[in-house]
Formats: C-alpha cells, sequence, structure tokens
C-alpha cells in the first residue's frame, strides 16, 4: 500500500509540473499550457521562434569556427615559415657557391675602402694646399675635379 501512495504521488506531482510553466522555454512559450487539440495552430509560432534560434546559433558558431580557423592558421603557418627557416642547410654545392661569392663581396669592400682612402687622401692634400676646399666649398677647384657639374 506504501507504493500505491507513493505512486499516487509521484503522479500528483508530475501533473503539477505539467500544467505548470514550462521552465527553460523562452519568456513567450513559457505561460503557455500545451493543448494537444492546439497544435496545429501554436506550430508557425514555434517554428518560427526555433528558426530564429537556430540562426542565432549558427552566427554564433560560423564566427567561432571562422576565429578559431584562423589563427590555427595563422599560428601554424608561422611555426612552420620558423622550422623551415632555422632548419635550411646548404649542399656542399650551395656552400662552396656562397663562400665564394663572399669573398668576392668581400673583395669589392676592400677595394671600395681603398678608394675612399685614396679620396681622403686627396681631400685632405686639397685642404693643406690652400686651394680653398675648406668645409667641402669647392673653392678654386673647378666642378670637373668632383666629376663634371654639382656634387
Amino acid at each position: 500500500q506504501s507504493t500505491t501512495a507513493e505512486s499516487r504521488k509521484r503522479v500528483a506531482v508530475e501533473m503539477k509540473r505539467r500544467s505548470g510553466r514550462s521552465g527553460g522555454l523562452p519568456l513567450q512559450l513559457q505561460d503557455r499550457v500545451f493543448e494537444p487539440s492546439e497544435a496545429r495552430q501554436i506550430m508557425p509560432f514555434v517554428e518560427a521562434k526555433l528558426r530564429n534560434a537556430f540562426a542565432v546559433l549558427a552566427r554564433v558558431l560560423a564566427n567561432q569556427a571562422f576565429a578559431f580557423a584562423d589563427t590555427s592558421m595563422t599560428y601554424l603557418c608561422h611555426r612552420r615559415v620558423d622550422e623551415a627557416m632555422t632548419s635550411i642547410e646548404f649542399s656542399p654545392e650551395q656552400s662552396k657557391a656562397l663562400m665564394q661569392r663572399h669573398e668576392e663581396l668581400e673583395a669589392i669592400a676592400r677595394q671600395v675602402e681603398g678608394r675612399l682612402l685614396g679620396v681622403r687622401k686627396c681631400i685632405a692634400a686639397l685642404r693643406g694646399s690652400g686651394l680653398g676646399l675648406a668645409a667641402g666649398g669647392g673653392g678654386g677647384v673647378p666642378p670637373s675635379f668632383f666629376g663634371g657639374g654639382r656634387h
């Protein structure tokens, strides 16, 4: 008999819960009591609400998915570029060609430094001779000396 009394109490509680306000629904739907005979009339309203909710959800998820994909691709690309650059190794032929080019450029740099030193010596000699080459003004030196026109 106690199980029958408990069952009746559970049924009464369940009926009260089902006939009261529906929790977890939007405010517009909470105060409605579901009547099976009115299902056809209410269905378009419920469908519109669900479509709207799913549209909002789809937009939010699409934005989050795009942000995640963008961040992931950026991170992975930067990491791969860094890894690729640190793992560059030249073949013996490439290393030899790079060393030769480096030696060529060093020889050119030494040659340019030598020429610059010669130009500086010429300038010092001209300043010391009293031709008026003070402060780079040119003084009595003809413009042709500096390569033609203005410098």
